[in-house]
């Protein structure tokens, strides 16, 4: 089901749903739909919000608890755990705001804060602080473009379509790129026990 039908369909659950996983695509979208009036735009944010701290403090908690085990599970993810950990350890509250920007690596970069030294106090503050400034932002942006269409174009139902099938294709095209990206990179070998 498309991004779109999903909005259509659910409104601000799919918002929520997309937001806890990755979702800037479904933020865009419903930042369009609102100017085009299917919903409020604060709500969006509200809930987009909403959706993403649920879903990264999830995965924190998910760090904090079995971090290491699930590592283990996913050599890609393991290959630059030690390195992330340092990372987080090192610049701390600017580390964790600038996750919520790296699409695609939100939900390994909250695991790996979770397996790190770092306060949860202090995880949930920046944490809440990025979460509701991207909400703002992305949202926005999608609005916006929805302003832009309709100062460009009119109000035309056809150029709505246009404008829609754009971020959509533009949305999969980086879902596209990075499951490549995740694909053609080499898996690391498991090292061989020590006697």
């Amino acid at each position: 089901m498309s991004p779109e039908a999903l909005l259509h369909k659910f409104g601000y659950l799919a918002v929520f749903l997309g937001t806890f996983l990755e979702g800037e695509t479904i933020l865009v979208l419903a930042g369009f739909f609102s100017e085009r009036g299917h919903l409020v735009l604060i709500t969006v944010m509200l809930v987009a919000f909403l959706g993403a701290y649920t879903g990264h403090v999830c995965w924190f908690w998910v760090g904090r608890a079995k971090g290491v085990k699930i590592l283990d599970r996913f050599p890609k993810m393991k290959k630059h755990f030690g390195k992330g950990v340092r990372l987080f350890e090192r610049y701390g509250a600017p580390a964790i705001f600038i996750t919520q920007y790296l699409y695609g690596l939100r939900i390994t970069c909250a695991i790996i804060i979770g397996v790190s030294k770092i306060s949860t106090i202090k995880f949930l503050i920046y944490e809440a602080l990025s979460c509701m400034i991207w909400a703002v932002l992305i949202a926005g942006a999608g609005f916006y473009f929805g302003v832009a269409v309709e100062r460009i174009l009119g109000r035309a139902a056809h150029i709505e379509k246009y404008g829609l099938i754009g971020l959509i294709v533009v949305g999969l095209a980086v879902y596209g790129y990075h499951q490549w990206k995740d694909r053609n990179e080499p898996v690391p070998e498991p090292e061989e026990p020590t006697v």
